[in-house]
């Protein structure tokens, strides 16, 4: 039977398109699955070689219709392999595609232009393409993702099928029939292009029903993982409705949490069980949640069913569950942990209360020393005598200046750490210094930071420094830069007002004053170290390393001081027009 081979082949380059397309929809629709880009290059190569195929006829150009359409047809192959082998999670192995592909575009070549030979050719494009088409069956029978088995003995069985066929073809030719010209009617001819066309399809079939049972697969697994997470976790889980609170589900956890039967809680609401003791707080947490689709760690009380009350922390976030918004909530029981804080809390104020009656006993009696020492150095004495009451002056004054030291240092980490807005802190305190003639520049643009609550004695520190060492200056700097991390590996920085979350920010304090010398950074922030107190820079470094917060000096000597903090990711935040 007679067969027009040229139409078969238009009608295999208009299925090709489509199934390329059907392919490329996949690839749309499941990015997140490598290799499936690499199938929709290869249908496209493979579509676009036959169509030149077409062509010989109407461009007599020989490298277009003859050479570079087979080449297409084979690379199309070679990026189906490539893209099997992503899918899977592997890498393709260049050594089994580079060189049998120059192989081929060598021999093909020299069977085209320099002895040509259609018969040959015609084997070495079989042989070839067996080649590459038992490379692709070869990666699908390695290991696989769960569920894609079946799918993928379907592809493996089709392209095993064809790549045989392709092999006794190019025996064919070459022993029993010589080929006259690609689109001559032949049996063998008629199957191959045939062939073509069924590939085509049965691949993008299997191709769909692969991804959708790794889809499948990894919905499952998703769903193994949240119930094993749901049904074991010590913390209570519930989910509820958004629009009415009616619960879906609760764990163990939050059923011995709250006292309640698993009968009593699910299909009620949260008023209904009434296990939240203060409704505002309710509220609060709906509120955040309608806002930013997320609460996290609100602490509040809740009320158990036997009336009994417990301090709880509940992070939460909107889910959809059969497409109907709900709210899934992870609450943690930390009323052991509240006592503890507060038994923490109630020995560091005796603590604090002693060391307090105490300093004020040694403050007096260092202050009567002082005034006897006085006293006694207004009397006749020898200079031996006089010289003993100075050291004795001195060292008096000693220890007033460190009990003094105890007083501040003590405050330091005792009350919680609070999210603070830098500008705001910095206008506050410059005003305490005489700044005429200097300007005060505050580039922090709604920018706060998560630091203890002495942060302001940190800048007064700062601006003491800047004013006791720094004169004659015009200009005091703060700025607040975010720390990008850069693609090479190295920081880049950009400006704030961006999203929170890269590698961390910048907060310099700079002047234009006379900088500190090389000599002096490596002790700039130890205890002692100063022409004043020696304690400025040193409380400042230990107030900000409550919250993890590190603070150099990297100014040039000549230039100014440039005291650079730097806090790290998580520790910082965007507000108003600086989100």
């Amino acid at each position: 039977m007679d067969i027009d081979l040229r139409t078969l082949s238009l009608v295999v380059v208009v299925a090709y398109i489509f199934e390329a397309f059907a392919i490329a929809y996949l690839y749309r629709s499941n990015k997140n699955y490598p290799g499936v880009g690499w199938w929709v290059l290869g249908t496209t190569l493979s579509a676009a070689g036959i169509a030149f195929l077409l062509l010989r006829d109407i461009i007599p150009f020989i490298f277009i219709t003859v050479i570079l359409s087979n080449a297409f047809i084979i690379l199309g192959s070679v990026f189906f392999y490539t893209g099997f082998m992503r899918f899977l999670g592997k890498r393709e192995d260049l050594r089994l595609v580079i060189p049998p592909y120059l192989i081929f575009t060598a021999l093909y070549c020299y069977f085209t232009c320099i002895s040509d030979d259609i018969t040959v050719r015609t084997a070495v494009m079989s042989v070839f393409l067996a080649y590459f088409l038992f490379l692709e069956a070869f990666a699908l029978l390695g290991t696989k993702p769960r569920g894609i088995a079946g799918s993928a003995r379907f592809i493996v069985a089709a392209e095993s099928f064809i790549a045989f066929f392709l092999l006794f073809r190019a025996g064919y030719v070459l022993t029993a029939m010589s080929v006259e010209s690609l689109f001559t009617s032949t049996a063998v001819q008629n199957v191959t292009f045939m062939l073509f066309f069924v590939k085509g399809f049965l691949l993008t079939l299997g191709l769909i029903i692969m991804v959708n049972q790794r889809l499948n697969a990894d919905v499952t697994e998703a769903k193994e993982h949240f119930e094993l997470f749901f049904n074991t976790s010590p913390d209570g889980v519930m989910i509820s409705q958004m629009d009415n609170g009616v619960i879906i589900d609760a764990n163990e956890g939050f059923l011995h949490l709250t006292g309640f039967l698993r009968e009593e809680a699910v299909g009620h609401s949260s008023p209904d069980l009434n296990f939240w003791k203060n409704p505002d707080d309710r509220k609060a947490v709906f509120d955040e949640i309608n806002k930013g689709g997320i609460c996290e760690n609100f602490e509040t009380l809740f009320r158990r069913k036997d009336g009994s009350e417990i301090t709880v922390i509940i992070s939460a976030r909107i889910i959809s569950v059969q497409d109907i918004p709900c709210i899934i909530s992870v609450t943690r029981n930390i009323s052991e942990r509240k006592l503890v804080e507060d038994a923490l809390k109630q020995a560091n104020r005796k603590l604090n209360l002693l060391s307090g009656i105490t300093r004020h006993d040694i403050l007096n009696a260092t202050m009567v020393l002082g005034g006897y020492i006085e006293l006694a150095l207004d009397e006749p004495a020898g200079p031996k005598i006089k010289g003993y009451l100075q050291h004795m002056d001195v060292s008096a004054k000693n220890i007033e200046h460190q009990i003094e030291f105890t007083r501040e240092y003590q405050e330091i980490g005792v009350n919680a750490a609070t999210w603070q807005n830098v500008g705001d802190i910095v206008k506050m305190t410059g005003p305490a210094f005489r700044t005429e003639g200097v300007t005060v520049n505050v580039e922090c643009r709604n920018v706060e930071i998560f630091a203890d609550p002495l942060l302001r004695k940190v800048f007064y520190n700062l601006f003491d420094n800047a004013f006791r060492y720094a004169p004659p200056f015009k200009t005091i700097s703060v700025s607040c830069t975010e720390i990008k991390e850069g693609e090479d590996g190295e920081d880049a920085q950009v400006p704030s007002g961006g999203k929170a979350g890269q590698a961390g920010l910048s907060v310099v304090f700079a002047d234009d004053g006379a900088g500190i010398a090389e000599e002096d950074k490596k002790l700039l922030f130890e205890r002692g170290f100063g022409k004043h107190t020696g304690l400025g820079l040193f409380l400042s470094r230990e107030i900000l390393a409550i919250t993890g917060i590190t603070i150099t000096e990297n100014g040039e000597e000549g230039k100014g001081a440039r005291f650079e903090m730097t806090v790290p990711k998580g520790a910082y935040r965007f507000t108003g027009d600086g989100e």
